[in-house]
């Protein structure tokens, strides 16, 4: 159950677009919502902060994932994730970290009322000569949101009992 799996991305080349495959499906086939422990579906790729939903309740959910679960989460384009979180449907926030191996290590959930804009942090524009010069990213924060607002579904490769989410 906590192994991302590998097969489903092997037509891709970047390793970012591996572990987004990998990292989707699995949160996709493993996880229910934590509000109402109704199913959560994927949205189409390319919605603005925003990669599942669930069915039940319509609480959205962005994914962010990565081998390391640090101080900061990189993310996409600054002013649309500020224009998001500060929307009347502002979503909330997974996070999988996973090993070496492509087993989940951990698998966070920041409910929305934490997800807030202060802890975003702008990002230098890009410079002239980049592909994309002038586009302004973000971090996400992690070491800014409080204990109490990570809700661990599973925590160092141990899954949580569900009722303490």
């Amino acid at each position: 159950m906590l192994l991302l799996d590998k097969k489903i991305a092997i037509n891709y080349k970047s390793n970012s677009q591996k572990a987004r495959v990998m990292t989707e499906s699995w949160v996709g086939e493993n996880i229910f919502c934590p509000n109402c422990g109704g199913k959560i579906i994927q949205y189409k790729n390319n919605k603005p902060v925003a990669d599942f939903y669930c069915k039940n309740c319509l609480e959205e959910y962005e994914l962010k994932s990565g081998k390391n679960l640090g101080k900061k989460i990189i993310d996409g384009a600054y002013e649309t994730m500020i224009s998001r979180l500060n929307s009347q449907n502002n979503p909330n926030l997974f996070f999988l970290n996973y090993d070496i191996n492509f087993s989940v290590k951990n698998f966070v959930i920041i409910p929305k009322h934490f997800f807030l804009s202060d802890i975003i942090e702008k990002r230098k524009p890009l410079p002239k000569t980049a592909k994309r010069a002038g586009w302004v990213g973000c971090n996400i924060l992690f070491s800014q949101i409080p204990e109490s607002g990570k809700l661990f579904y599973i925590k160092n490769g141990e899954i949580q009992n569900k009722e303490k989410i």
